[in-house]
This record gives structure tokens, sequence and C-alpha cells, in this order.
């Protein structure tokens, strides 16, 4: 079975009408505890109850958005948190460190279940769970992506990427058999994780290194954030360009993520700015900064699609509430 198989054809619409109502985004919190240095990657939980927030002081703290700051998990001899993945149960918390360690958390006791230890990786920059949650991959450093089996702790092996010095990121397909790695070398390739082989490969024209990537519902879609200022969205089956976002007075786009429905495109961008597109029309839709921010770093929508979780390099996430414009 290939990719045009394992995930759902289609393309949305980018020649109609948006599907957007105007957009009057609203600064609802700011997160942080005394001593947070950056927050490099934020996610919410299956039901949105809580998020999780990868700092570069060697945390991961697990934020409950009805009653504050709910856990604190310290990662040992960390060189700061880069990633974090809930599992698809809910039950583990995965989280990359540049210590070139992947920590796993069980939420339900609180403890560390497992350590994952990758020797001379230059860091480990984020994870994603795989395969229904049987394996866990971790964008490594050293141009591999390595890979563990959840239940075993036992190593599954690697994706070596041609040519590529880093990983920056990596992100599951639906069902979580095909694999997305974001390169420095300005490629996303695409890895089949029960055969372990490649299984497509993109780059975007005048890249400056791919800094994060996400999947569209359905898994029909790609996003891939890059250095170069751009947001270019992939056709996964066909391998198309299908579109390419440019951000204003960019200093580079570090991450990006899809609304529940691929109605909204949000991207982080190093100028301190977050853009929400119109996948639809291709139409920015709105763009609007983090208080006091050093650089946004990641993003990530809540179930629902009402609030945007932005990761910020002052030491911040910040939650916009996404509410339409009155009329």
């Amino acid at each position: 079975m290939g990719v045009a198989d394992e995930l759902q054809q289609g393309d949305p619409d980018r020649t109609g009408p948006s599907r957007l109502l105007p957009l009057r985004p609203a600064l609802a919190a700011m997160l942080a505890v005394p001593g947070c240095r950056a927050v490099y990657a934020v996610t919410f939980g299956l039901d949105g109850d809580v998020l999780a927030a990868a700092d570069g002081n060697g945390f991961t703290y697990l934020w409950d958005m009805a009653g504050g700051l709910a856990a604190t998990f310290a990662h040992p001899g960390s060189k700061g948190v880069i990633g974090v993945a809930f599992d698809p149960d809910n039950e583990l918390l995965a989280a990359a460190d540049a210590n070139g360690r992947a920590y796993l958390w069980d939420l339900i006791s609180g403890d560390l279940a497992r350590t994952f230890v990758v020797r001379r990786s230059g860091g480990l920059n984020g994870v994603t769970f795989g395969l229904g949650g049987d394996l866990l991959a971790a964008a490594g450093g050293d141009g591999r992506v390595h890979l563990w089996e959840v239940v075993s702790g036992q190593p599954a092996g690697s994706f070596v990427i041609p040519g590529s010095p880093t990983v920056y990121a990596v992100s599951s397909g639906p069902g979580g058999r095909i694999l997305a790695a974001a390169c420095g070398n300005g490629w996303v390739y695409l890895w089949d994780m029960s055969t372990h082989q490649l299984a497509g490969a993109f780059a975007g024209p005048g890249s400056q290194g791919v800094n994060g990537v996400a999947f569209g519902p359905g898994g029909a879609m790609l996003a891939a954030a890059d250095g170069n200022g751009q947001v270019y969205l992939w056709d996964v089956a066909s391998g198309r360009l299908a579109g390419a976002f440019p951000h204003p007075s960019s200093r580079g786009v570090n991450g990006v993520a899809f609304a529940s429905n691929g109605a909204m495109l949000a991207a982080a961008d190093g100028n301190g700015q977050v853009c929400l597109w119109d996948t639809a029309s291709g139409q920015l839709a709105v763009t609007f900064a983090n208080p006091g921010s050093h650089g946004v770093n990641a993003v990530a929508f809540a179930p629902g699609d009402d609030l945007l979780a932005a990761a910020d390099g002052n030491g911040c996430t910040c939650l916009w509430q996404l509410s339409p414009s009155a009329p």
C-alpha cells in the first residue's frame, strides 16, 4: 500500500471563496512560571483540557485550561526541552531534549516511565508517536529520525536523511503510519513507519531549511514552515506544490498547525507574529503578535479551533481566543 492509498485523497479548493468569518483574536491568557527561558513547543491533549509546553529551562509544564499549572516534569541533565507530544490515548507525554534524550512521562502516575538515549545525536528537536502509539520517533541533530518501541523501550531503527545535517521536526499522519521529517537541507521527507521505506520527498523553492511540518485533517495535505519566510502547502499523494504563503516581514517561519476542520492554517514566525491563513482562498486572514515577543516558536489549535496557543521565546505561552468579528 502506498502513500496515495494510506492517506486520504483530496485538495482544498484554494480558488473558492473564503470559508472563514472575519476573526478578532483576543489574548485570553499568558502562561509562564518563574525561571522560564523560552517555550519551544506546545501541544494540547486529546480533549483540550490540558496543554503541554516545552521550556528551554529543562522542564515540561502541563497546564490545566481551567485551573492553571497542573504538573511540572523535570528532565535530568537537561539542556532544554525542544519538543513534546501526547500519545493517542492521552496517557503518555513524550519530550525531546537538547541533551540527546527523549523522556516518556506517565500522565496517570506522573512518573518518568522511560528515558531513550541517542549518543552523539547533536540533541533531539522534536517527537511524535507513530503506528497508533506503538512507536516513538525523534528528530535528531545528527540528521536522523530515531525510533523506539514504546512498550519494550527497545530501539526500532532510524531513518537516515540524505544530505541533511539536522532534522528539526517530525509529524505523524492520521493513523501514525506516515512520518514527515522537516530537514535543514530544505527538504521534507516522508517515511512509511511500517516498512521503513522512503515514501516521498518535497522541497520548497528557495528553501532556507524546513523548521516545522504538520499534516492537515485526513492527511491529504502537508504544511512546511520554512526559514525563508514561506509556508509551503503540499498535496501528499501527488507531490504537487499546492500553495505558498509568504509572511510579511518574516524572520523565518518556525512552526505550523492546521485547524481540525482544515479551514485555517496557523504559522509561528521569528518576528513575533502569528499568521492565520484561509486554506480555501489562500488569503491571509489575520496577523497578531504576542506581547513582548522574542519570536514565536510554535503554535497549536485546541480541539474546537476557538483557542490557539503560541509558544514564545520570551518564556510565555500565549493563549488567543479566536472569535469572529462583529459585523
